[in-house]
């Protein structure tokens, strides 16, 4: 998965819990089914939607399109690519008609595209499946762009075949660390049992929140308010200290190569447990590693790991001549039934 795949912007805290939180359904709604009636009445015409999505979604596209084309009528064309090259040749394939219909795009270039005229205004269906969090993330001067697909945070990985539990705490941690298995050949005295990438700032966040620190004041609204100065979040990197000090391989303080360097340990059986985001499952399923996914384990001080949440949503091109057919997709894919897939 390319590395593109995890820049993105401050959008909440959130704990950990799962790999990939599907947008919250709210409980507000009547559960639909997932061929339930879209809308459309079933007379697509022939008409035929381009569906454009990283591989990582072509599964669960594929699972649910059935139902959406016997339904309407229309026929799903998938076209898988980097969801960050799409965007970005969003300005110039759309008006060439060469940019799929609809497609999925990170919270954060939500407001950009749509501002600039890329994305078509949409209006989110009040039937409980979005609460107001959800609706902040596709909402730029009042107006809607996308409907919220997922949110995503960090989690905990770890190879079932170096360990036979699930690290509860972070003492759990400093005992894999203490542990001759994973002792790091090229650097006597180092240790590489558990790693995460704590020079890269959406990693090591989780880690000075739950000490105490934050970005800003009042929920993240006050700019003025700056707290990563403040004795928690010192006592949170002095924590983080310890590990690269006394523990880590030197490469580990490398800004450029640290995240290939877990990456490569982890998936070579060197490493029994990281922390990383969902959009490391795909290598590590190619990598045929044995491996769990669970939350970050509780930090020293009792509290827990309390990283940054990013996400995506599902939008329009500006530039389709299938608004309304578009507008049922979306209103579909994101349906309770086709969210707890």
């Amino acid at each position: 998965m390319s590395k593109k795949n995890w820049r993105k912007y401050a959008l909440g805290l959130v704990t950990a819990t799962s790999a990939i939180v599907l947008a919250a359904c709210g409980g507000g709604g009547e559960e639909t089914s997932g061929n339930e009636d879209t809308g459309a009445g079933g007379n697509g015409n022939g008409e035929v939607l381009e569906v454009g999505i990283d591989p990582n979604y072509t599964e669960f596209v594929e699972e649910i399109a059935p139902a959406f084309e016997e339904e309407t009528g229309v026929s799903i064309e998938i076209t898988e690519g980097d969801m960050f090259d799409t965007l970005e040749a969003l300005p110039l394939d759309g008006p060439s008609g060469l940019a799929p219909d609809v497609f999925i795009a990170p919270y954060d270039r939500v407001g950009g595209l749509g501002q600039q005229g890329h994305l078509t205004p949409v209006t989110l269906p009040e039937d409980g499946r979005y609460d107001e969090t959800d609706v902040q993330q596709v909402t730029v001067n009042n107006e809607q762009f996308a409907y919220p697909f997922v949110i995503e945070s960090l989690v905990m990985y770890t190879n079932n075949e170096l360990i036979n539990e699930i690290p509860e705490t972070f003492e759990d941690l400093e005992a894999l660390a203490q542990d001759d298995q994973f002792a790091f050949d090229n650097e006597e005295g180092t240790n590489v049992g558990f790693l995460a990438n704590w020079v890269d700032f959406y990693n090591s966040y989780g880690l000075v929140a739950g000490f105490g620190g934050y970005v800003f004041g009042e929920d993240g609204t006050d700019t003025s308010d700056v707290g990563l100065n403040t004795p928690e979040a010192i006592e949170g990197i002095e924590y983080a200290t310890t590990w690269f000090q006394d523990v880590w391989p030197e490469g580990m303080l490398d800004v450029t190569s640290s995240g290939d360097f877990i990456n490569q340990s982890f998936t070579s059986g060197d490493t029994a447990a990281i922390i990383g985001g969902p959009w490391e499952v795909e290598e590590y399923r190619n990598s045929d590693l044995d491996f769990t996914v669970s939350a970050i384990p509780t930090l020293p001080n009792g509290e827990e790991y309390a990283p940054f949440a990013g996400g995506k949503a599902w939008a329009i091109s500006s530039y389709t001549e299938n608004v309304e057919v578009a507008e049922q997709w979306l209103e579909y894919v994101t349906n309770e039934v086709n969210q707890t897939l």
